[in-house]
């Protein structure tokens, strides 16, 4: 099925509905290029949900904003818009985004980044690991590069991180598979030097466009926050239009492990210990390396409690399902400790933006089901519940694909039903 995206004074443009919420369409696009994780959604999924919003009166928000593609996709059609990121490295991808830069910050950055003086010194854990995915001479190279990378301005060092790890991505031998990159992956890689001209024509071709100059530095700029979306203490009360967002997915991924390689080149972490203090322990609990501290009873208990009852019955049943399986499996894998927690969280999250939206103003969420160990998780269904509990109104839940089935196939447990992608959406 194909889904018609009506752009302003651009002609119409048809898309398959399955790919409204992957990123597989921002390759050629201006800016969505410079750096995106393949699951998000796209931009043309950012304009279908605002096609019916008024921008002189909508502020948009996205409290799980990612690699920025809703604020992008938003500024773009002239709406202001608020953003939430508790993760350091999508935080400042989405910082060059929705900043303004001009050919000449780009050439200072370029010219930084070639000085071959000092070399940023590397854990013995980051060291390992990176050697994994690139050639010595190329390492060396990075160094130098990234010592140089750390002490430009303030400013300059959102674009300049969006530059250095574009150029560190041509240069690894690693296969990519959205920003993780899998070790023991191979694919041809160029010498840091040519990869950093590369990149640098990719930026320079967007900034020097007529689109850029004469268009996007006259949009809005956007506000964006490092911090948990839990509370949105920045944003007032009835002051927001639409949501539009998608939460980390209770799936077991790990969005700090999948970032592992960005954050030891950048040298912002020394260790998987690190990794979870400064990055894992902040987001939201959907994967079993995030369960340090949370699986004593009290924290449980505490976690349930916030949720509504009937949802509580529910989960309580997948929880003891999850305990048997991991009694009897050789993984041992804690699933069962994550179900309170993740939707407490996002229950917290809802709860904000329920605050927030002013009356009549919508949220657009896209999450997916789970099958963990083979128990099947309706994340959609009780995400509704959730909703309706707090006083969303017109809750409804669309399909738009299936998903999931090639780790079913090759590495988990399916379940009986279907996994898919939905996207809720309600009004208050």
């Amino acid at each position: 099925m194909e889904i018609e995206i009506r752009r302003n004074s651009r002609k119409s443009k048809l898309i398959s509905k399955d790919r409204l919420p992957t990123n597989t369409l921002s390759s050629g696009s201006r800016i969505q290029r410079w750096a995106n994780f393949i699951a998000g959604f796209s931009i043309e999924f950012i304009e279908q949900c605002l096609a019916n919003r008024d921008k002189s009166e909508d502020v948009v928000i996205d409290p799980f904003l990612g690699c920025g593609t809703t604020l992008v996709g938003a500024r773009n059609l002239g709406f202001k818009g608020i953003g939430f990121e508790v993760h350091p490295l999508f935080y400042t991808l989405s910082s060059a985004k929705l900043d303004n830069y001009s050919l000449n910050d780009l050439s200072r950055i370029i010219e930084q980044l070639t000085i071959k003086t000092l070399k940023l010194e590397w854990s013995e854990s980051a060291k390992t690991y990176i050697s994994k995915m690139f050639l010595k001479p190329e390492q060396d190279k990075i160094q130098f590069a990234a010592y140089q990378l750390s002490q430009l301005e303030e400013k300059l060092k959102p674009l300049g991180v969006a530059i250095f790890l574009k150029a560190c991505e041509y240069s690894c031998t690693a296969q990519t598979d959205g920003i993780y990159k899998a070790p023991d992956s191979k694919k041809n890689s160029v010498p840091f030097d040519t990869a950093l001209n590369s990149a640098a024509n990719i930026f320079r071709e967007d900034l020097k466009s007529a689109w850029y100059l004469d268009h996007w530095q006259e949009q809005p700029i956007q506000k964006i926050f490092n911090h948990s979306s839990e509370s949105l203490q920045e944003v007032e009360t009835n002051s927001l239009g639409i949501c539009i967002t998608s939460p980390p997915y209770l799936n077991n991924f790990d969005y700090a492990e999948m970032s592992r390689l960005q954050l030891y080149l950048l040298g912002w972490v020394e260790s998987w210990g690190d990794i979870s203090e400064k990055v894992r322990n902040k987001l939201i609990t959907n994967t079993t390396t995030a369960l340090k501290g949370k699986k004593t009873i009290e924290f449980q208990e505490n976690a349930k409690l916030d949720l509504p009852l009937t949802l509580t019955l529910k989960l309580t049943k997948i929880v003891d399902e999850l305990k048997i399986q991991r009694s009897i499996r050789a993984g041992k894998k804690d699933y069962d400790y994550l179900i309170y927690p993740y939707y407490q969280q996002i229950n917290c999250v809802l709860k904000e933006i329920y605050r927030t939206l002013k009356k009549d103003g919508e949220i657009h969420w896209v999450v997916a089901d789970a099958a963990l160990y083979g128990i099947h998780i309706k994340t959609h269904e009780h995400t509704k519940e959730l909703m309706e509990n707090i006083g969303f109104e017109n809750v409804k839940i669309n399909w738009i694909r299936e998903r999931g089935h090639r780790w079913i196939l090759s590495k988990r447990d399916g379940s009986d039903e279907a996994l898919g992608e939905y996207h809720l959406t309600a009004s208050k």
